[in-house]
């Protein structure tokens, strides 16, 4: 499944290129209406969720829809397929809702450092209806619409030197998401935050560009970042959250009976998703280290002064942004957090 494709030739090249563009084959024109799957990772959650929904999206609605996933970023980079999301050219994408802050900055505020104590926690609280359905609407006005919010896993730091201190962060550049807050984050370590697109970070790791990088250990092992660099700091600071999204434009032309397949089939992959993305975790530091790389942890007394040091960045960028929508959903979120503690 993830290994290269053979190449072919076709007699009408034109015809050819353009069904290539379209991430589509003759038989899937002729059976049903296309629906691109889009997402920037490989072999992770991203992946096996976008497997899933393809094939129930086919089999449900019984060949009227052919949807096609596109891992690896095969049709451009996050910040294109959300404009092809927009367009109304991609039908759907599986992204972390982080990467929609420039349409909404509201969309930050699940990236709060330090504010859930597990992944069921922070799945409990962002699929609670009070803080879910105003946060799901975040971005109709650009549109795109949230149909499922679930968690991808816990973040960890990619290193290539080792990070086994808290002084180990300071003066090392760290590739972050493009946010104040994020790069507020590594600030307190002593470190310099540098936004980057996730498909740039593997060769900026190559060239040196940055020293290190915080995500997923999930999906840096998908990605193969341990043929780079041979240390992963695991310290969990946030809990990363990700998203199906569709196009507006393209769920406006569905039929009832479509969008309602659409609608139900997406919204109902919550928890299954959040349960795939565990899976994963659980599996990750083993394929690490079977890559000959080395899994970190801080000391007892790092970790909690690590901890200490983020903590507050939820309350200091969101709760007291200048942006009354963002006060407002941090505001949400945190009453969602208290609700769902267990």
């Amino acid at each position: 499944m993830f290994g290269k494709a053979r190449r072919r030739t076709s007699p009408i090249p034109a015809l050819g290129a353009a069904v290539a563009l379209l991430g589509l084959s003759g038989g899937a024109l002729a059976e049903g209406m296309a629906v691109k799957i889009g997402f920037a990772t490989v072999q992770d959650p991203q992946h096996r969720i976008g497997e899933i929904l393809a094939d129930r999206l086919n089999k449900r609605s019984g060949g009227k829809l052919a949807a096609r996933i596109f891992p690896g970023g095969q049709l451009g980079k996050i910040a294109r397929m959300i404009e092809g999301i927009q367009l109304g050219t991609q039908e759907l994408l599986i992204a972390p809702p982080g990467f929609l802050v420039g349409h909404n900055a509201a969309f930050q505020v699940p990236d709060a450092p330090g504010v859930f104590k597990d992944v069921w926690h922070a799945h409990r609280a962002l699929n609670d209806p009070a803080f879910r359905e105003p946060y799901s609407k975040l971005a109709l006005g650009t549109g795109i619409r949230v149909l499922s919010l679930y968690v991808y896993g816990p973040t960890s730091f990619a290193s290539l030197r080792p990070l086994r201190a808290l002084d180990d962060f300071r003066g090392k550049k760290i590739r972050v998401l493009a946010s104040k807050m994020e790069t507020a984050l590594v600030g307190k370590l002593g470190a310099t935050g540098v936004p980057m697109s996730y498909i740039e970070v593997l060769p900026g790791l190559s060239r040196k560009a940055v020293d290190g990088v915080r995500s997923s250990i999930i999906v840096m092992g998908g990605s193969k970042f341990f043929t780079v660099t041979k240390y992963i700091t695991v310290v969990e600071s946030g809990q990363i959250p990700s998203a199906i999204f569709a196009s507006e434009a393209w769920l406006k032309k569905l039929p009832a009976d479509l969008l309602k397949l659409v609608v139900d089939t997406t919204s109902g992959m919550g928890e299954e998703c959040t349960k795939i993305g565990l899976e994963f975790g659980a599996r990750a530091e083993k394929l690490w280290q079977d890559n000959g790389a080395e899994v970190i942890r801080l000391s007892a007394a790092d970790q909690a002064e690590f901890m200490n040091r983020v903590r507050t960045l939820g309350d200091d960028f969101l709760g007291k942004h200048d942006n009354p929508q963002v006060r407002e959903m941090y505001g949400l979120l945190k009453a969602s957090i208290k609700r769902n503690e267990k």
